[in-house]
């Protein structure tokens, strides 16, 4: 159903380095409400130890839809890119996705690239970072936030720990080391693009009117 509203949708990615939870999201906005489709991507061999060890019910997660297991020993980036590939298909939308270079390993650009994406390099500085947290904060007190009810994505969400700094900005983490905000950070990456394109529109119609 959201695939077929005429949304423009930004993805935004968060990928572990070697054989953790990966997380990638779609942002979009429609009739004031902003949306959320969250999911996530784990290793399968790492999958049962970590679970355990740090109380993830990544096992859950997978039963409802939310995650992917990977078939590999390390996160395998060609689910994430397959992932974008048939949400597009599906109808989405996609017209950026942003992710930090400096995370993204050797093969997720070029794979995405080659897939067809415009891919946008979002450094996680912290101020660039709060506008997508304050943005999301805004519209769920606002009653103005979707995430499909997703549990992965309320858990990302309930391990943020957020301190405030000078100019309203905010700067979040883990509130502890083990914990989980996978789900959430993709999402403010993805925010970020929408927010910057709906900068660049004004900017625009100021300029043309």
């Amino acid at each position: 159903e959201l695939a077929k509203l005429p949304i423009y949708w930004y993805g935004g990615a968060d990928l572990s380095r070697m054989y953790d939870l990966t997380a990638a999201a779609l942002y979009g906005s429609y009739e004031g409400v902003d949306i959320v489709v969250p999911h996530a991507f784990f290793p399968i061999t790492q999958a049962a130890t970590k679970a355990e060890e740090d109380n993830i019910p990544l096992f859950g997660w997978q039963d409802d839809g939310w995650l992917t297991m990977s078939n590999s020993p390390t996160v395998n980036i060609s689910d994430i890119v397959n992932w974008f590939i048939q949400m597009r298909s599906m109808g989405f939308k996609i017209r950026a996705v942003g992710h930090d270079r400096k995370f993204a390993g050797e093969e997720y650009f070029p794979a995405m690239t080659k897939a067809g994406f415009y891919i946008i390099d979002t450094p996680q500085y912290f101020y660039l970072k709060s506008e997508g947290f304050r943005h999301i904060e805004r519209m769920v007190k606002n009653g103005k936030f979707y995430y499909l009810h997703s549990d992965a994505y309320e858990y990302c969400v309930s391990n943020v720990s957020a301190i405030e700094k000078t100019d309203d900005a905010v700067q979040y983490q883990k509130i502890q080391p083990e914990q989980r905000i996978d789900l959430f950070d993709a999402s403010v990456f993805a925010c970020v693009q929408l927010l910057h394109q709906q900068e660049k529109e004004k900017q625009a119609r100021d300029w043309w009117s």
